[in-house]
């Protein structure tokens, strides 16, 4: 009897498939932004922390009208960065602290350059996988393993942020 009902999904290399990337729109594209001054000097300097704002506003535009949330996407939401990795070690860098921070938890199988970034930002050792089941994540799991991690880190004193 075979159990696995999905197809396996690679995470090993991190690429998306080959379809869905659009060398041709975004050679046109790319044409059209380095032909203008005003356009290609500011996007090939350093630009603002969260991204060139034109391409925010069009990403949250675009958001809103695909998933229709109740509220609009705001461009301020958007962070446009060099890819995942470095926006996870953006994230990691201004929203935690190594010291007391007790785990990170993720599914696993999970995007192999993740646990490296996490490593990098000071977590090595407290790397922490999450089971799934029929319904996603398994939260009785992680809710058990966080109460686990709270009493140890109450009883070692590691109550506040450094």
């Amino acid at each position: 009897m075979n159990l696995r009902t999905k197809p396996l999904i690679n995470f090993f290399t991190g690429w998306p498939n080959p379809s869905l990337l659009p060398p041709e729109p975004l050679k046109a594209a790319a044409g059209r932004v380095l032909s203008d001054g005003n356009i290609a000097v500011p996007t090939l300097q350093y630009g603002p922390d969260g991204g060139y704002q034109p391409l925010r506003d069009e990403v949250a535009r675009w958001l809103t009208a695909f998933y229709k949330p109740r509220d609009a996407i705001k461009p301020s939401r958007i962070c446009i960065s060099g890819g995942a990795s470095q926006n996870l070690a953006c994230i990691l860098q201004t929203f935690t602290d190594p010291v007391y921070t007790r785990n990170v938890w993720m599914v696993a199988p999970t995007y192999y350059l993740a646990c490296r970034i996490f490593e990098d930002s000071g977590f090595a050792g407290r790397m922490r996988s999450v089971p799934e089941d029929g319904e996603g994540i398994d939260l009785q799991f992680l809710s058990r393993q966080i109460a686990r991690s709270e009493e140890k880190a109450q009883a070692e004193g590691n109550v506040k942020p450094v």
